[in-house]
């Protein structure tokens, strides 16, 4: 099957699983779902995945964007995100930031983590490893959730040291993958002080990773 296909097959299979939850009495009714929060393309340097939609937005579902939400998105969570990079300065970690593909562990709008239906979670894990390793193909994957790395990562956990900060990586059938705690403002203590940069520097270094043959 061709990537086109396997997006397609793809998308199909989500509007299935997500259609009951959107009805007008579901548990999630009216709400937004999507898969991408960038355009998609096959084997990109990097993949981001978080770990769901922020907002209770309506309005419909959609497959993907037409633009790349982390570096034009205004909202602060962007910003963060941005910050984590060191975006637009640090010339190294551009343009994986500006070349990926991002998308969430669950595609629908939920407001915060917190608010996750119990019912959701279940839907996400077995879709998102479809995504991650048999559709799109990263040469790196970065997860911006703890239970999102460890339901992707099928190798030994690692961490190194950097400055204030350590990071946490693995492999996900022979592709690096790391974790970078979600920046959202209840988790700015991960980030203050100097701690950016020195996620930029951690960055900097897993991208120099070889993927395990």
């Amino acid at each position: 099957m061709e990537f086109e296909e396997k997006i397609n097959a793809f998308w199909k299979k989500v509007q299935a699983e997500y259609a009951d939850l959107v009805k007008e009495d579901g548990i999630l009714a009216k709400r937004n779902y999507y898969v991408f929060q960038t355009k998609y393309s096959f084997h990109p340097d990097l993949m981001i995945v978080g770990i769901n939609p922020g907002g209770n937005y309506e309005g419909g579902c959609w497959l993907t964007q037409e633009e790349n939400i982390y570096v034009l998105g205004t909202h602060s969570w962007f910003e963060g995100v941005r910050n984590i990079f060191g975006y637009p300065q640090n010339a190294i970690l551009k343009p994986f930031l500006e070349n990926c593909v991002g998308s969430n562990s669950i595609f629908i709008n939920t407001g915060n983590a917190s608010q996750i239906p119990k019912k959701i979670p279940a839907l996400g894990p077995n879709l998102i490893r479809e995504l991650v390793s048999d559709i799109i193909q990263p040469n790196y994957i970065l997860t911006l959730g703890n239970d999102i790395f460890y339901g992707l990562r099928n190798g030994k956990v690692v961490f190194k040291e950097f400055g204030q900060i350590k990071l946490k990586y693995s492999y996900r059938n022979g592709i690096p993958i790391c974790y970078i705690p979600n920046p959202s403002r209840i988790n700015a203590k991960y980030f203050n002080n100097g701690k950016s940069e020195d996620w930029q520097k951690s960055l900097e270094w897993f991208f120099t990773l070889p993927p395990l043959t």
